[in-house]
């Protein structure tokens, strides 16, 4: 019985110890669903405009931010604690208006400042994303109301430069299938 219990701790902890050099990796393919609004009366709907999207690898609890439409628009970035401004991101992402999740970013760094820009409608978002371990594919959602004014939600900012500007509805008229004669 002894030898029974001597083997028993000895396999055990051989397989602790095999856990140990298990291979972590940091990092992810995140993958995001964005959806639109740009007149409040309006269904909340998949977008289908041409969204932009890049990530910085930053260092953690570090602060950016984009400081204006313009700097959306050229991807730049600025340091807020140092005035530092970048403009050369690590990952731009994809996107494809049929996808389930449209917008795709392959995030490999710690940390990471996203920001994803719709040209079509002024509006862009930001966040702050710290990598998963061991967890390859990561899905989100983010929705960007052009009619409202700036604001944050599901760890998104949501920026509107343009808060006064008319916008146009995003969804097309029912049209009349009667026919007149």
């Amino acid at each position: 019985m002894k030898h029974l219990t001597k083997i028993f701790i000895l396999a055990t902890l051989l397989l602790g110890l095999t856990a140990c050099f298990k291979e972590e990796n940091q990092g992810t393919l995140l993958k995001i669903a964005v959806y639109s609004q740009n007149v409040s009366s309006d269904p909340i709907t998949k977008t289908t405009t041409e969204i932009d999207s890049y990530a910085f690898y930053v260092p953690e609890k570090s602060k950016w931010e984009v400081k204006s439409w313009e700097d959306a628009l050229e991807c730049r970035i600025t340091n807020t604690e140092r005035n530092e401004q970048r403009n050369n991101p690590e990952v731009i992402g994809t996107f494809s208006a049929e996808a389930e999740y449209q917008v795709e970013l392959d995030l490999w760094s710690e940390s990471v400042f996203m920001v994803v820009v719709d040209r079509t409608n002024k509006i862009f978002a930001t966040r702050y994303y710290d990598t998963p371990m061991n967890i390859p594919v990561t899905y989100t959602q983010l929705h960007l109301y052009a009619w409202r004014n700036s604001g944050s939600a599901n760890g998104w900012t949501v920026t509107n430069p343009f808060p006064d500007e008319q916008r146009e509805s995003l969804v097309e008229e029912e049209q009349d299938n009667e026919t007149q004669e």
